[in-house]
């Protein structure tokens, strides 16, 4: 263990024996029993689970969202545990860039304010923020959308926009929950050839779904089930189909 509870190592996401639970009235809800797993930088990992069997929780926790009750958790090196509120959204903001399935975009702003807001709130200087969002907006070919708001746009144009939002500070770990949930079939594919690609360029995903086949677009994948993990043994190779 190094200085300031920082762990030296190549992981993005390590967890130790992560136990979550909810109280119902006299009766205690187990959701996560003990779950542990390790995370380095470059990968591309999907979490498939069904509904119920912890997976939203996991990711809830994996993004600094949600505290757990017992275990240990670092975040690029970093102790999660003990970290007040307003630590855990300074290591969000910095660390982790979030793609949901419904996009969770601001109607009032546009594509290009939108993808501005987590380096305005780091407190970078508007301009600036600019510029990078810009860049990151033509990266993903929605440089000519970023005046438009978001129902002006196709699902899969406001999944970019999105992702061009997560990208744009630069963070350790891309967290994706259903990112294709909400798309066609056609716009989920070209989503997900989006983070292959991405994956290739050098970034470390986490990747949350109910479906097989979005999974096998991962370099690996892990089972949820009933608040367990279980691992593939092999890395799966990358697809071609949704």
């Amino acid at each position: 263990m190094g200085k300031n509870g920082m762990e030296e190592s190549n992981s993005i996401i390590k967890i130790e024996n992560i136990r979550k639970f909810y109280r119902q009235g006299e009766n205690r809800l187990e959701v996560l029993k003990g779950i542990s797993l390790e995370v380095n930088a470059g990968e591309y990992l999907a979490v498939l689970g069904p509904s119920g069997s912890g997976k939203s929780t996991l990711m809830n926790i994996l993004g600094c969202m949600d505290r757990f009750q017992s275990g240990k958790y670092w975040l690029d090196g970093q102790s999660v545990n003990g970290l007040t509120d307003a630590q855990l959204t300074r290591l969000r903001n910095r660390k982790i860039g979030f793609i949901f399935q419904r996009y969770h975009l601001i109607q009032k702003y546009t594509v290009l304010q939108n993808t501005m807001i987590p380096l305005l709130a780091r407190g970078v200087p508007a301009r600036l923020a600019r510029e990078l969002s810009m860049r990151k907006l033509e990266m993903l070919g929605m440089a000519d959308r970023s005046g438009h708001r978001p129902n002006e746009l196709s699902g899969g144009q406001q999944q970019r926009a999105a992702i061009a939002r997560a990208l744009v500070g630069s963070p350790k770990l891309l967290l994706a929950d259903e990112p294709t949930g909400a798309l066609d079939r056609a716009n989920g594919r070209d989503v997900l050839g989006l983070f292959r690609q991405l994956n290739e360029a050098g970034n470390t995903i986490v990747m949350i779904t109910h479906d097989p086949q979005v999974a096998a677009h991962a370099r690996r994948t892990i089972h949820i089930v009933d608040g367990e993990l279980f691992e593939d043994k092999k890395p799966a190779p990358f697809q071609d189909s949704v």
